[in-house]
């Protein structure tokens, strides 16, 4: 799934830090735009802004496996009151739609 700043993101980018690879930060969407996050991507250069838990960093778009099983960082979460889990938001909301839809005969 996306860790672009969609609803079900919250708003927020979810992206990692460039030399850690740790952490899933919450990155307001209104601070990067989408050409911004291509030039990152065709030419490496990171983003450095501010995420949700003050920290600035240079941050990256995650890998595939990054964007589903990355922790997201838990001071993010408490700034925008969401549970800590692992994979951008997003990645829950499908599960539980796939998880309703499953219940229905």
């Amino acid at each position: 799934m996306t860790c672009y700043p969609i609803p079900e993101n919250h708003g927020m980018w979810w992206l990692t830090t460039s030399p850690g690879w740790r952490r899933l930060h919450a990155v307001p969407g209104d601070t990067l735009t989408v050409e911004e996050h291509r030039n990152q991507v065709d030419y490496a250069e990171p983003n450095i802004r501010a995420a949700a838990c003050g920290r600035e960093l240079p941050f990256v778009y995650p890998g595939m496996f990054s964007r589903f099983s990355m922790p997201r960082c838990a001071h993010c979460c408490r700034a925008l009151n969401i549970a800590q889990g692992r994979g951008s938001p997003v990645n829950e909301a499908a599960e539980k739609r796939l998880a309703d839809s499953l219940e229905k005969p």
